[in-house]
């Protein structure tokens, strides 16, 4: 299977939605690891500085978003995928406008 069949079989909005919402997870986890090196906070303590009232809020939020922006480099300017492009940004904007709901 060539290239170009595998990239019309995957470019699909689903996959992008799906990616859109589990990457940032992956960013969680990974900003948790990085900011929070020794392990102060539980999950729960570190979901609670995204979404309260403090000043490491951007970073993390920032961490999480990563793995997205790193995906929308790859999957437009590399790949030209843009249905899963779509649903990439969709799902994004979806999580931000939670994200900055619960702040």
């Amino acid at each position: 299977m060539n290239w170009e069949k595998v990239k019309k079989k995957y470019d699909n909005l689903w996959l992008g939605v799906g990616a859109g919402l589990i990457l940032p997870i992956l960013g969680f986890l990974l900003a948790k690891a990085i900011k929070d090196k020794q392990n102060s906070y539980t999950y729960e303590g570190f979901w609670n500085l995204l979404v309260g009232q403090n000043s490491y809020y951007m970073d993390i939020l920032t961490f999480s978003l990563l793995p997205n922006m790193l995906a929308f480099y790859v999957l437009f300017f590399m790949w030209k995928m843009d249905k899963a492009v779509k649903g990439l940004i969709f799902s994004t904007f979806i999580l931000l406008g939670g994200v900055l709901l619960f702040h």
